[in-house]
């Protein structure tokens, strides 16, 4: 009985080196002090791709589950271009995701996470110069995050829990935060910034959403410094639009708390303030 114990947890071992073999990861890089990893643990026809061109850059890639695709680029593989001191990192847990980084054109001291627990997610970044920060959290199935970001000192931030959800964000200027919370299904969120040199922005928005089917838009352009817009959505079928163009101070807030309402907010010009409260 000891002799096929031992014969079956050789088998059994074997079994499972071979199911792991079929990942795929592939690395490469061109620069100093670059640090690359690459973790695929279990499952089967999960694929990881790793390219890096610069100076003390990290990339790191796990993958649990099977049918995921990872792809990482820093720097540019056109040019060659040696964007130091940035950041991205992988977390794949579940089936059929996929996750794509970009961070180059001059990128500096940036950092892009995305974490993915669940089935059939898709999350893309992309961030261009110095100073940028993104993540994306998504637990569930089928939801969708795209985030872009090109100047300086930006945040964004999208966490997505529930299935079918679909976030985009897209910042340029300087000193830029917006953030998106999805809990529920078949929510939509999009947020807009957009600065000028004349005016940078230094822009807030806020959308938080709780329920099924909402869908919130947000733009500022142009705004002055402390400019803010916040969305909130806890109920089903609500639809909300804020759209805000500077040069001022201008701080628009939305609250929705019960099922199909409607809002939309549109400011022009300096020191305005609008709130809207429907429950």
């Amino acid at each position: 009985m000891k002799k096929l114990s031992i014969l079956a947890f050789a088998f059994l071992l074997t079994a499972g080196v071979a199911f792991a073999q079929s990942n795929e990861a592939t690395t490469t890089q061109d620069g100093n002090n670059l640090e690359a990893t690459i973790q695929q643990v279990g499952g089967n026809s999960n694929l990881a791709t790793q390219e890096q061109y610069g100076l003390n850059n990290i990339l790191f890639i796990e993958q649990s589950g099977s049918g995921n695709i990872a792809e990482q680029l820093q720097g540019s593989r056109e040019t060659g271009a040696y964007d130091p001191d940035n950041q991205a990192s992988i977390y794949q847990s579940g089936n059929w995701n996929l996750a794509e980084q970009t961070q180059a054109s001059s990128s500096q001291r940036s950092y892009a996470e995305i974490v993915q627990s669940g089935n059939s997610n898709e999350a893309r970044q992309e961030q261009f110069n110095q100073g940028v920060q993104a993540l994306i959290d998504q637990s569930g199935d089928q939801n969708w995050a795209r985030q872009v970001q090109s100047n300086n000192a930006f945040v964004a931030e999208i966490n997505q829990s529930g299935s079918v959800n679909r976030a985009y964000q897209n910042q340029t200027g300087q000193r830029n935060i917006a953030e998106i919370d999805q809990s529920g299904d078949n929510n939509s969120a999009t947020q807009n910034q957009f600065g000028s040199q004349s005016h940078p922005l230094n822009g807030y928005m806020g959308m938080f959403q709780s329920g099924n089917g909402n869908e919130g838009r947000q733009l500022q352009e142009d705004a002055e410094t402390g400019s803010s817009a916040f969305l909130l959505q806890e109920g089903d079928w609500n639809y909300a639009v804020q759209k805000q163009f500077g040069p001022g101070s201008n701080d628009a807030s939305i609250t929705q708390l019960s099922n199909g309402n409607s809002a939309m907010q549109h400011q022009t010009g300096s020191g305005n303030v609008a709130t809207i409260v429907q429950d």
